[in-house]
């Protein structure tokens, strides 16, 4: 007959420590919330109105992760500036905060004095190309520029969109299926939809990806022309040598803090505080 055995199970001393490392954690980050939640309304102060835009405190979490901490930035109307950092550092979190895709956390961000782009007259007043192209990829590339241009009020919509390809380069694919163009037509062509408008701000994450020799040189071309047309610019970008050469300020971002702002090579132009 075989005896029924009986052990005592004893506790697992690493599962306990687990659990209370991660307790630990999450009354850590709670606790940081709280302190950003506190102090929103701070932070929440009419905007000054001298900046195109204009970043106060501003905190971003992604669930209950911060990636974006405390970062302050004002950006005079007619500026160029660069944003670098690591992958992961937070460049195109701050980008989609910038263009209202983003609600952050904590802090402000003002747009030529107005603290919201839920206004058509400020939403209209943005351009915006992610890292993802986000064409429609079932409308032609002239449909896409077209969509783009009555969304936005445009007037000779038609006219704009055909000068916006012929200047980009890609006129000959203008009634193809955006989902059939390669990856460098569907950039120029997601850069042209973000200008369809003309808008006096400008943000672009990475915007020379997937261009080759001669996209780039009609990206730069591009940014002289914003440059002479006193256009606010802001990108995101991985090679120190663009942005040096396009940007008047470059920021940097690590672990989602700005850790340091240097100036660009390009040359110096007028800036000016909006209205």
């Amino acid at each position: 007959m075989i005896k029924a055995t009986h052990e005592r199970v004893r506790p697992d001393a690493s599962a306990g420590s687990a659990s209370a490392n991660n307790f630990m954690l999450r009354r850590s980050v709670n606790t940081l919330l709280r302190a950003w939640a506190a102090d929103r309304a701070a932070n929440q102060a009419s905007c000054s109105g001298g900046y195109a835009v204009e970043v106060a405190g501003l905190v971003a979490v992604y669930g209950r992760v911060p990636v974006l901490r405390d970062v302050d930035l004002a950006i005079a109307e007619g500026e160029s500036i660069a944003v670098m950092g690591p992958n992961g550092a937070g460049k195109s979190t701050l980008l989609k905060c910038l263009v209202g895709a983003v609600r952050p956390a904590a802090g402000r961000v003002c747009w030529f004095g107005e603290a919201t782009t839920r206004c058509n007259h400020v939403r209209r007043q943005i351009g915006y190309v992610g890292q993802e192209c986000g064409l429609y990829a079932e409308l032609t590339a002239l449909e896409n520029l077209l969509f783009a241009g009555r969304m936005n009020g445009v007037a000779n919509v038609h006219d704009r969109a055909a000068a916006l390809l012929a200047e980009g380069g890609i006129e000959s694919q203008a009634h193809r299926p955006a989902g059939q163009l390669s990856q460098g037509v569907r950039q120029r062509l997601a850069i042209a939809r973000a200008l369809v408008h003309e808008p006096r701000l400008i943000v672009l994450d990475e915007p020379s990806s997937n261009l080759d020799a001669a996209g780039r040189k009609w990206l730069e071309r591009l940014f002289e022309r914003w440059r002479r047309a006193g256009r606010t610019v802001c990108f995101a970008s991985h090679d120190a040598a663009q942005s040096r050469n396009l940007a008047d300020r470059i920021v940097h971002l690590d672990a989602g803090r700005m850790v340091a702002i240097e100036r660009g090579d390009c040359p110096p132009t007028t800036l000016r505080r909006s209205a």
